[in-house]
């Protein structure tokens, strides 16, 4: 199916172009999302003008993330992460997490596949990020991991005594009253006659 794409779809296309994209794609996605429309000879006639819409959007948009980059690049990045005594983390430090972060931050939707780290971030300390921010506007952050206070998480449990105390005597009065948790040959057959009745 030939469409004019009206607004940018990545990596697809960009508005104004037009483009033979599959039928279920243009029906199910494009039509109903208003990010395209049927090529006809009308439709056609205005592509320069939406190609010159778009990129008037895309610099104003170019140039909104620039500002908002230099203002990061300057901001530390402070994640709070669980790590155990030696300052290595129960776990890895995510793209998700740290676009999670940075959308609480600045209010914008960073998205996670454009977070790269160069190695896995599994250690408390800081970091260089290398961040895409918009298609043509990358920036490196300075990301901070620092442990997360959980008081008594690495402090082994012990059983109490009263607990231990409580288990023994009700085993023992278990016994005494000739109950037992284990059933007997007589519980067994009754059991199995049950069954097959």
């Amino acid at each position: 199916m030939k469409v004019i794409f009206l607004k940018d779809v990545p990596p697809t296309a960009r508005a104004g172009d037009i483009r033979v994209v599959k039928n279920g794609f243009a029906r199910n996605y494009l039509l109903p999302n208003g990010l395209a429309d049927l090529a006809t000879k009308e439709v056609v006639a205005r592509a320069a003008g939406l190609r010159r819409e778009a990129e008037q959007r895309r610099l104003s948009n170019a140039a909104d993330w620039r500002t908002l980059g230099e203002a990061l690049a300057e901001t530390p990045v402070v994640v709070n992460a669980r790590s155990g005594p030696t300052g290595r983390l129960y776990g890895s430090i995510t793209p998700a997490i740290v676009a999670q972060r940075l959308f609480e931050i600045t209010g914008r939707t960073v998205d996670r596949r454009a977070i790269r780290f160069p190695t896995p971030v599994r250690q408390t300390g800081q970091f260089t990020i290398p961040v895409r921010l918009y298609e043509d506007v990358q920036i490196d952050i300075k990301l901070v991991v620092v442990a997360e206070s959980v008081s008594g998480a690495d402090e082994p449990i012990e059983p109490s005594q009263d607990l231990e105390a409580d288990v023994n005597q009700a085993a023992e009065s278990d016994v005494v009253a000739g109950t037992t948790s284990e059933p007997t040959d007589q519980s067994t057959d009754q059991l199995e006659a049950e069954r097959e009745s």
